[in-house]
């Protein structure tokens, strides 16, 4: 699976590269007002409900807040929290992480680095879990509706069971590997874009390479202040028919703070 993993993120980046000089002129006004108001976002918040099913049946939700603050021209910092649930167990897990987020340098290439901290009280027994992640993420668009995505960078991750503490840890078991997601974006007009992803890493948690997901995304604008955002993800475990996890996720993400430069 590595191996075609490879292949596909060579002929990817390729692609971009390919496409670099195409019709530059003609895309960018498709884009103009969604781009300008990207720029504009100083301060947002994205607040969003999950209910998670998996192959036996068993139904968890969680509710989810990440905010996003612009620190300087060309850095952004990222937090956030999740609170999870399971019938009869309220306080069932919660999640919290801090991620750093370069700007798209060339309006193409950005790095992010992340860490975050899963804390599981049930099902037993109870652990901590700390991931530190790095990745590298590139942007392109091919064509005026279409947009690709590729990223790819990689995890330290440390466990420790039977201690279920808030702190984050480079105790236990270690779990290091490469990371990745690959993206196609439509963009419906310049309030609203569909996109679909494959991979293994997303907003809070990464997973293993073998059990990886395919979401479909949608977003799209209410008003200059919030923006609907959902998906549907399919996380499978080592072979795509035989499935780990359902997730359906929905929210709004307030624009709350513009900047004016």
């Amino acid at each position: 699976m590595c191996k075609t993993l490879n292949a596909f993120i060579v002929i990817i980046s390729i692609s971009l590269i390919g496409f670099n000089g195409i019709a530059q002129s003609e895309i960018l006004p498709i884009f103009k007002d969604s781009l300008a108001k990207q720029k504009l976002d100083k301060i947002t918040l994205l607040i969003y409900a999950r209910i998670i099913s998996d192959s036996k049946g068993n139904v968890r939700a969680d509710e989810n807040v990440v905010g996003n603050f612009k620190i300087i021209d060309w850095l952004k910092v990222e937090a956030g929290v999740r609170q999870g649930e399971r019938p009869h167990h309220f306080d069932s897990y919660y999640h919290y992480k801090l991620e750093l987020q370069t700007k798209s340098f060339w309006k193409t290439v950005r790095v992010i680095a992340r860490i975050s901290d899963n804390v599981i009280n049930f099902p037993t027994p109870s652990y901590r879990k700390t991931n530190e992640l790095f990745a590298v993420e590139v942007k392109h668009l091919i064509s005026k509706h279409f947009q690709v995505f590729a990223a790819g960078g990689y995890l330290f991750s440390s466990q420790q069971n039977r201690k279920p503490d808030a702190f984050p840890t480079n105790q236990g078991v270690q779990n290091n590997y490469p990371i990745f997601k690959l993206a196609v974006k439509y963009i419906i007009n310049e309030k609203g874009h569909l996109e679909l992803i494959y991979g293994s890493y997303d907003v809070f948690n990464p997973y293993l390479l073998n059990q990886p997901f395919g979401q479909l995304t949608a977003n799209f604008d209410l008003s200059e202040l919030c923006t609907f955002y959902s998906y549907f993800r399919y996380q499978y475990n080592n072979n795509v028919f035989a499935p780990n996890n359902y997730f359906f996720a929905a929210g709004i993400m307030f624009h709350l703070v513009k900047d004016k430069k």
